[in-house]
């Protein structure tokens, strides 16, 4: 199977309202070599209409300012980029620390522009992280790969950046995708031929579907550390069940704890043993590449010692006669999930709604089809109106409005500016998007800071940028049809 290596520069570091920028991505084969034919992605795009961008995420990957303005629009990019992908696969999609926002980024990006958001993880494809696969390594003490030491506070640095020069690689421009790509690369290239059998392991449970045959086939199992604290060690658990209503969540018993003195705990002190910080109980999403490893396989690494393996051993045989317990947690599981559904509101706004209205009906399938191979604009614009999940017909109708605007009526024009200049100058504290009003006070942070540094020109840049952004939207507010 081949490996993608990607990853992302964004307008800000909310996945669902900020925009990709810069998209890179290189396809090796399983050796880790360049496959002919198949040349590296490296895609930039201008700004949609609505996003503003965060000055700070600007400073930290520096897209030049004509590219926001003239570059390609984000829905030529993200077809590009889904096409190849596509003829990518099956393919394992790698990043680093992705789990948490690449991949979610990713998948909004696709969402937002008319594409199967599940890309990843469907059609014979999987994804994992390599930060979570650093982690774990670091976990074994094998000295494989160096791992950088704050100066000031003593602790693991696990940035990519740092770690790529602590292992002699070349990083030339850290934080330009295709850059921190190569450079993901080189690090996963480490692991892979100085600890095969690790990367092997980790290779083995990509999927829901292989996490859950690898757990059937072992007696109980070790999780890797999440976060890069100083000492961080793995963790020996023992599988107990699945959520019923979501059979991707999986609950695990933590054996440094005597399971003897939980068996009569009642619900609401299981689901505070789900929740506490010192959890007794672990859940691991199946779908989001948890570290999770045979008992054999850490017994052979030597990093615990032969009586607590025993311990860890005796306790897993004990949990499996207990099926009272098992059912308890079963019921803690299913209260929490559908909790969470009770009290996550749906969002008003399209961009946090991908998770929202369930999946599309095949009959809105064929109709996406149908608007992505049509060239005439007029008949795009009548596609959309047969859409049955609103969703698309929103947008479909932001991808016409970026494309062929002349489609509209008017008065459709006038509304839909008027829609995007309120999100643009919104005053409210706690939206989650960029606001002008927000960029504008970062901005004035960000030259308080620099006061004529070597930034100076660039912050210009920025700050001309969104004047002229301010003049625009305003224009969008009076009600003026612009050609």
């Amino acid at each position: 199977m081949n490996y993608v290596f990607y990853d992302f520069e964004t307008t800000g570091l909310d996945t669902k309202f900020s925009q990709p920028i810069q998209i890179a991505a290189v396809v090796l084969d399983e050796d880790f070599n360049r496959i002919e034919g198949h040349e590296p992605i490296d895609e930039k795009c201008k700004l949609k209409d609505g996003i503003i961008p965060h000055p700070n995420a600007m400073l930290v990957h520096k897209v030049p300012i004509d590219v926001l303005k003239n570059g390609q629009s984000f829905y030529d990019m993200m077809d590009y980029v889904h096409k190849m992908f596509t003829s990518w696969g099956p393919a394992t999609f790698i990043g680093y620390n992705s789990m948490r926002f690449d991949e979610e980024v990713l998948r909004s990006s696709f969402f937002q522009s008319l594409h199967d958001p599940y890309l990843t993880n469907t059609n014979k494809n999987s994804r994992t992280d390599l930060f979570k696969i650093v982690l774990g390594l670091e976990a074994l003490k094998k000295d494989i790969l160096k791992i950088p030491i704050v100066e000031k506070t003593g602790k693991p640095s696990f940035k990519l950046e740092l770690i790529a020069k602590e292992n002699g690689i070349i990083h030339e421009k850290a934080h330009d995708a295709l850059s921190d790509v190569y450079a993901t690369i080189e690090v996963a290239r480490i692991i892979k031929d100085k600890a095969p059998d690790y990367w092997n392991e980790c290779m083995k449970i990509l999927s829901p579907r292989d996490l859950m045959e690898y757990i059937s086939n072992n007696d109980y199992f070790y999780a890797a550390p999440e976060h890069g604290a100083a000492n961080a060690t793995y963790k020996p658990i023992s599988f107990l069940t699945n959520n019923p209503n979501n059979n991707k969540e999986l609950a695990f018993f933590d054996l440094s704890n005597d399971p003897k003195n939980y068996y009569e705990a009642g619900v609401s002190k299981i689901t505070s043993m789900i929740e506490a910080k010192q959890k007794v109980i672990r859940l691991y999403q199946a779908n989001k590449s948890p570290i999770i490893l045979s008992s054999n396989f850490i017994k052979s690494s030597g990093i615990f010692k032969d009586n607590e393996i025993n311990t860890f051993k005796n306790r897993a045989k004990e949990l499996c006669g207990h099926e009272d317990f098992i059912e308890k947690i079963n019921f803690a599981m299913v209260e929490r999930y559908d909790d969470f559904q009770i009290t996550r509101e749906p969002s008003e706004f399209l961009e946090a709604q991908i998770y929202n209205g369930g999946f599309y009906s095949s009959q809105d399938k064929e109709r996406i089809i149908l608007f992505k191979d049509c060239n005439d604009p007029i008949e795009k614009y009548a596609i959309t109106k047969g859409f049955q999940d609103r969703r698309l017909r929103e947008i479909s109708y932001r991808v016409l409005f970026s494309e062929s605007p002349s489609v509209f009526t008017d008065q459709e024009l006038i509304d839909r500016r008027r829609f995007i200049a309120d999100k643009v100058f919104c005053t409210e504290e706690k939206v989650k998007w960029c606001t002008l009003e927000r960029a504008k006070n970062e901005m004035q942070s960000i030259k308080e800071k620099d006061n004529g540094g070597e930034q100076s020109s660039y912050i210009k840049q920025i700050e001309n940028y969104l004047q002229a952004e301010e003049e625009r939207y305003q224009s969008y507010l009076s009600g003026d049809i612009i050609s």
